[in-house]
């Protein structure tokens, strides 16, 4: 089980790899992947990323896996209903939720948050502050907290039962199916998924104290300046 075990560390260090090399490509940071349009680090973006790395590299690593064991069908794997109903609702939650923050940062640009060049970098905080309103980068947006413990929980989870599955098994050819998912984990992760959704629907009253939408996107500079200083660093 150790080609395996080997091809599923190797898939996942080739594509944070990838990950890596697209982010800077983007935005000179090493992190730019998980920064959004507001130039602010993303909740959705590192539950995607997450999700892409886990599922995608343990699917990578079993066919290897089953190639390197000389299967006869390296590629009869199946991928259970459950994950793909995982994979569909972090997918829909990002959607969703990029096409409410579009719609805001296009009728409330003066009242969404946004950060970019050296006097408003993007901060990893982020990821759990609020964006919008007099509270913007004040106060701990609670369902981004919720959102990112679970999507924590259910993620080390399944990377267990996915070690074990594959540990146990008799042989290369055994492991011919990823590992199921438990429908109450499902429902879960779908349950915090549409409390994240949904709270970001409600509009925040009052304005950021720093740097916001509209004026970012009045200042085209400001990406210029971001680089620049990102270079310099670097």
């Amino acid at each position: 089980m150790w080609a395996i075990y080997g091809a599923w560390m190797i898939s996942g260090a080739t594509f944070l790899i990838l990950a890596f090399f697209v982010g800077r490509a983007a935005t000179l940071r090493s992190d730019g992947i998980l920064i959004d349009e507001r130039g602010r680090y993303s909740l959705n973006h590192f539950q995607l990323v997450l999700w892409t790395l886990v599922i995608l590299s343990l699917l990578s690593g079993v066919f290897f896996g089953r190639l390197v064991h000389g299967v006869a069908d390296p590629l009869g794997i199946r991928i259970p209903s459950e994950l793909l109903g995982l994979f569909g609702i972090v997918a829909a939650s990002a959607v969703t939720a990029t096409t409410v923050k579009r719609t805001k940062d296009t009728f409330r640009g003066e009242s969404v948050a946004a950060s970019g060049g050296t006097e408003w970098p993007p901060r990893l905080m982020q990821i759990f502050l609020a964006e919008e309103g007099a509270f913007a980068d004040k106060a701990v947006d609670i369902s981004k907290f919720q959102g990112f413990i679970v999507t924590i929980v259910v993620a080390v989870a399944y990377t267990s039962t996915a070690a074990r599955t594959i540990g146990t098994a008799a042989s290369a050819q055994a492991v011919n199916a990823l590992p199921g998912f438990p429908t109450a984990f499902l429902a879960l992760l779908g349950i915090s998924q549409g409390v994240y959704v949904t709270a970001k629907i409600p509009p925040a009253a009052g304005q950021p104290a720093g740097l916001v939408v509209e004026t970012r996107n009045e200042e085209p500079d400001v990406f210029r300046v971001t680089k620049r200083a990102a270079s310099a660093m670097h």
